[in-house]
């Protein structure tokens, strides 16, 4: 119960805090476009997507470390903790240093890379004022949040994440409704992540405070950070190669902000998505490496919920997504930024990615990082060429097909893999899961307009978008019902017991 209590708690926390987050994040571009016009904004998006590789210096460190640290953590090893984290310390103070180094060197030749308006200097200044705050995550707190996951305090993390979101976001508004620069606006995001260490430091030092990183380090509890930087280098294409290769093969700016404006709230709607994963995460985690038969019987549940999550959440974004951007960019003439067929290429990456989070996550707490990296490398490949070949004859459209094309290679590997290796049993049973919900998905884009002219504020959007969701929740779950009996049962006596003694 405590456990579940923790989860729970990860979860409100996370999808409140991102309901923040995603409120916030709709002002700052639309200021961004109308102050400083699409070529900068398309900037700052490039450059962001850039600086998320740079975290590849982590070298699969935090992955490695969260699995070895799931088992010490359920048996209340302290002096197992203190080693992992010893190791992790170190490994992490030396990423630090190779980061900030790197945020100079890209902030030097990055200009040149570019054909743009933008002087040297303000590209110059962008980049190293949006990599600095990244530099301190690793020199400090990115060992504490692994810590802190393993142990299920993942809203400690998205509470102080989500004050120091409002803060920087606050902070970027007043500046540029006072007609601040860019520069001003972005060494404002670095002074903040200097007050989100002071946080972490606070927090850590009064629950820790037995916490010695000065022991011996268990160097090999996270020797697998080799193997799992295959997966995260995986990772990071899939999620970012679009961005990068449309910036080098169509060097036009204005195309970048017009991808990112449609994948900016797609993601928003993915991170929220992904609290319910992360809310329980750490006891899933916990419960692989203590209590198999348990864990076996939940991640069956786990992936019905976390389909018809996803399959509401992207139904709704197809539906409302083109009249909210006709509103948004209402005004910046630019750059078009109104396509109809946008929606349903944009949302089947996310389908496809987000919907094999169970059998992913299996993986992880297998510890099968090694035995699965070709896989991920495999990936990783068909997603560069096809994109690179796509985004040269069709642009935006190439980009999703060879990123979709990677997803359907690898969501289909990751389901018969954890069905030979762990389930034993056929994938049938998951494979009939995602196949209802296609059908449903498919129904909806064959027969509902996902441009509506009722849509014509925002106020209107939210209302369609609240009706559309509960009655695609109530649709793919309904079916999920009646297709898993068993699950459905042994959900109707999880939720018996949970209230029971709530």
């Amino acid at each position: 119960m405590q456990a579940a209590k923790k989860g729970t708690i990860n979860v409100l926390c996370g999808v409140i805090g991102q309901i923040i987050t995603i409120c916030l994040g709709i002002v700052i571009p639309r200021l961004v476009l109308v102050s400083f016009g699409s070529e900068m904004n398309g900037l700052l998006n490039s450059v962001n997507q850039i600086l998320v590789y740079f975290s590849l210096f982590e070298a699969g460190v935090g992955i490695a470390a969260l699995q070895a640290m799931y088992a010490p953590v359920a048996k209340d090893d302290k002096d197992k903790i203190q080693q992992i984290m010893a190791a992790t310390h170190l490994f992490y103070r030396k990423v630090g240093i190779l980061y900030g180094i790197a945020v100079i060197i890209l902030s030097a030749i990055y200009p040149f890379c570019v054909k743009s308006q933008i002087s040297y200097g303000v590209i110059f200044g962008v980049i190293l004022f949006s990599g600095l705050g990244n530099c301190l995550n690793f020199l400090y707190q990115g060992k504490y949040k692994i810590l802190l996951q393993a142990e299920g305090y993942s809203y400690v993390i998205t509470n102080i994440t989500t004050l120091i979101t409002v803060l920087t976001n606050v902070v970027k508004t007043i500046l540029l409704l006072r007609g601040f620069d860019v520069l001003a606006v972005q060494f404002s995001f670095f002074v903040v992540n200097v007050l989100q260490m002071l946080l972490y430091y606070v927090y850590i030092h009064r629950r820790y405070g037995w916490l010695d990183l000065k022991v011996e380090p268990d160097n090999k509890a996270i020797a697998q950070k080799n193997s799992t930087l295959i997966h995260q280098i995986s990772g990071m294409i899939f999620n970012n190669t679009d961005v990068l290769l449309l910036t080098l093969i169509t060097q036009n700016l204005m195309i970048v902000s017009v991808y990112t404006m449609y994948n900016t709230i797609i993601n928003m709607v993915n991170t929220m998505i992904q609290q319910v994963s992360a809310g329980f995460d750490f006891r899933l985690g916990q419960l692989y490496n203590t209590e198999k038969e348990v864990y076996f019987r939940l991640h069956h549940i786990f992936e019905i919920v976390y389909l018809v999550l996803v399959f509401s959440a992207m139904t709704v974004v197809y539906l409302v997504i083109l009249p909210f951007m006709r509103l948004y960019t209402a005004g910046v003439s630019d750059i078009n930024y109104i396509d109809s067929s946008y929606p349903l290429v944009f949302v089947l990456v996310p389908l496809l990615t987000y919907g094999r989070t169970s059998a992913s996550n299996l993986i992880n707490y297998a510890g099968h990082f090694k035995e699965t990296q070709w896989r991920a490398i495999a990936e990783a490949s068909i997603n560069i060429v096809a994109s690179i070949i796509g985004i040269y004859y069709f642009g935006i459209y190439g980009a999703l097909v060879g990123t979709i094309l990677a997803s359907l290679y690898r969501t289909n590997d990751m389901i018969l893999y954890v069905y030979k290796y762990f389930i034993k049993l056929s994938p049938w049973i998951t494979y009939k899961r995602w196949l209802s919900c296609f059908v449903i998905f498919g129904v909806v884009v064959k027969f509902i307009n996902n441009d509506p002219a009722y849509c014509n504020s925002y106020i209107h959007i939210l209302l369609y978008g609240a009706l559309c969701g509960v009655l695609c929740v109530a649709a793919y779950g309904g079916v999920q019902m009646i297709i898993n009996g068993e699950e459905r049962r042994n959900m109707i006596g999880i939720l018996k017991g949970y209230l029971g003694r709530g």
